[in-house]
């Protein structure tokens, strides 16, 4: 090797040498704000040769500060924007229509369209690709952004409330670890239990048999409960109740956060024949009815505005007319079911409240009830039967099997044109960027707090619920938490909005992405780019609303500049349900 060539290396390594000390450096730069650092227990007494002259120094318990209120959050699985009476359903949720009549219901939420996501943003209160769940949390895909994990670098709220003078306790479904973490043998790094809880019931896993739930308590797993008439929506509420009393007795004075994921509304859709029954005669007339009629209930309420416009059916959905009479029968009865899902979750939440106000602490408690994403079209036009996704089940023998549906046995999941229903006045449903998808019902309940209960307008995010949490708790994120420098939370307060309905949003801006597709809101505004898994993202067909005119996404005002060519249906699939696994 000639003396040029040395050289030529030496000048290419020391080059590398200076590149890689440059982005050390910016990094480093980056996080001079955050002094991360381990164990805080400095030992601030004096030990000297004898307990005569050593001095004690007790450790410091965390104490929540005077007043501080109970924060219950109530999380519901699948129900879309139209699900809930007070937003205009003709199924009975009258527990959840006292807390929105007593409190706050807001129209303008939004979710991030599927369940994963938005539960590591509600708990975190950043964004989906900041914390690692960019999408379902079963599997580690080998990017930052969707480990399959929220990362140590977003404490949960339950680990910062836990270090500031709360308990903390969990019920029902967690979804936020990969399936090679869900079993005995699995790491329990990511359980609940490490993420902040003290004490946890419930499932792992996207869904679960509502009768025969896979369970585990705390770090273990559990037996299948054996009973006869065990639900596990009535369960996982018993397992409230006694959490919250067993603090109550132990420590009346501490505050405690709850944490209530529901199973329901997401399939298997099961309760017991009598709640299904209730409902046939009201879903006969079949969903292009029920979509109008929830529709006009939205006007009559003012939950949405009254220039807002009933979109067209979704390409791909048939109309109940070119139906038959048995696959009407059929269908009837799978919404009916749906409907008293929904009306036995209810029943659910008013024994949670109903025993919070026996103890005392409904006035001072803050509820936040919310879905995480729209009514579910997995099980496309013609539903599943014995389970909810890849059944087989043809609509005939659902016919001939019509009255076990929803009782065990079956794991029925409603059809999807059940699903737009489910998310009127808006397009499209679940795993969609459009309103069906991400706007979602949120009611907030706190007797104490609210003075001005009533609607409320401003465009929030499920990523703002945990810093209004921080903020009526007096506590300010950490910058470091457990040796870990924090994410900055990307949320922000609602606490403004409470008691002042013209307080501004929290934010002018926003995005969502799910498997390509995505959209961006800005100053009213909100572009949606809808990509086909295996085409190029320049392929991409992008839309234009003006949501702040166009509640519903009624109007497309790109549509004028876009080539002609390509239905909705070409470009999507007519439902998207070949977005990926299903096991949301």
């Amino acid at each position: 090797m000639n003396s040029e060539m040395r050289a030529r290396i030496s000048r290419r390594r020391w080059l590398a040498a200076a590149v890689a000390g440059a982005g050390a450096a910016q990094a480093a730069s980056a996080q001079q704000p955050c002094a991360a650092v381990g164990p805080t227990d400095s030992f601030s007494g004096g030990i000297g040769r004898t307990a005569a002259d050593s001095r004690p120094a007790p450790l410091t318990v965390a104490q929540a500060k005077p007043g501080s209120p109970n924060i219950v959050y109530i999380l519901l699985d699948d129900t879309g924007f139209a699900d809930l009476h007070c937003y205009g359903s003709e199924a009975a949720t009258p527990h959840i229509d006292a807390l929105a009549a007593q409190g706050l219901l807001y129209n303008n939420f939004h979710s991030k369209a599927i369940c994963s996501p938005t539960r590591a943003s509600l708990l975190t209160g950043r964004n989906t690709h900041t914390v690692g769940m960019r999408q379902l949390a079963d599997e580690d895909r080998g990017y930052p952004h969707s480990r399959g994990r929220i990362t140590p670098a977003a404490a949960t709220v339950a680990q910062i409330l836990q270090t500031n003078g709360y308990s903390t306790y969990g019920v029902g479904k967690w979804h936020l670890v990969p399936r090679a973490d869900m079993g005995s043998g699995g790491s329990r790094e990511h359980w609940p239990l490490q993420k902040g809880f003290d004490r946890w019931y419930g499932f792992l896993s996207g869904w679960t048999d509502q009768y025969k739930p896979d369970l585990f308590e705390d770090n273990r797993t559990i037996a299948t409960p054996n009973r006869e008439g065990y639900h596990f929506s009535e369960d996982i509420i018993d397992q409230s109740l006694r959490m919250i009393g067993e603090h109550v007795e132990a420590a009346p004075a501490k505050p405690f956060f709850q944490y209530v994921a529901f199973g329901a509304t997401h399939s298997p859709v099961q309760v017991p024949k009598r709640y299904i029954d209730k409902y046939v005669a009201t879903y006969e007339k079949g969903w292009d009815a029920i979509r109008e009629e929830r529709y006009r209930r939205q006007l009559e309420l003012a939950v949405i505005p009254a220039n807002t416009k009933l979109p067209p059916r979704n390409s791909g959905d048939p109309a109940w007319s070119s139906l038959s009479v048995e696959d009407k029968a059929v269908f009837t009865r799978f919404m009916a079911a749906y409907a008293g899902f929904m009306e036995h979750t209810d029943e659910q939440i008013g024994r949670l409240v109903s025993f919070l106000k026996q103890k005392n602490l409904f006035e001072n408690t803050v509820i936040f009830l919310m879905s995480d994403n729209g009514g579910a079209p997995e099980a496309g036009n013609k539903g599943g039967f014995l389970r909810p996704y890849g059944d087989t089940t043809t609509l005939k023998e659902m016919y001939d099997r019509l009255g076990e549906l929803g009782l065990p046995g079956t794991q029925p999941m409603y059809q999807r044109a059940w699903a737009a229903a489910s998310v009127a006045p808006f397009k499209y449903y679940k795993l969609w960027p459009h309103r069906g998808g991400v706007q979602t019902p949120c009611i907030v309940s706190w007797p104490k707090g609210i003075q001005k209960p009533g609607l409320r307008k401003q465009f929030i995010d499920v990523i703002d619920i945990t810093p209004t949490v921080l903020d009526l708790a007096g506590i300010e994120a950490p910058s470091s938490f457990r040796g870990v420098c924090q994410i900055p939370v990307e949320g922000k307060s609602i606490r403004g909005t409470f008691n002042n309905p013209d307080s501004p949003d929290p934010r002018d801006t926003q995005y969502f992405e799910l498997w390509g597709s995505r959209s961006i809101y800005h100053k009213g505004w909100k572009a949606i780019g809808i990509h086909r898994p295996g085409t190029s993202f320049d392929d991409d067909r992008w839309e234009l609303y003006h949501v702040i005119e166009d509640f519903s996404e009624s109007a497309d005002l790109g549509s004028a500049s876009r080539p002609a060519g390509g239905t909705e249906e070409t470009v999507v699939g007519g439902g998207g349900a070949q977005w990926g696994a299903p096991a949301s």
